[in-house]
């Protein structure tokens, strides 16, 4: 897995994640339900994050989240 996009807004991530998807890319988002234990754990550790699952995906998945900006 390559981490591609790191967000502390949880709709942000959310939006790249499905475009990724909409575009034939495998993701995983970790930390998706993590939200609610920000206070009990730093923020940092909480932060949504999205991965692809395939190395080929990287050179697509970086267009489409540079040209997303």
């Amino acid at each position: 897995m390559i981490k591609v996009f790191e967000s502390f807004d949880y709709m942000e991530a959310g939006r790249v994640r499905s475009l990724l998807e909409a575009n034939g890319i495998e993701t995983f988002m970790k930390n998706e339900f993590s939200t609610g234990a920000v206070g009990d754990l730093p923020f940092q550790e909480v932060a949504p994050m999205v991965f692809i699952l395939r190395e080929e995906d990287l050179p697509l998945a970086t267009r489409l989240i540079r040209d997303e900006e």
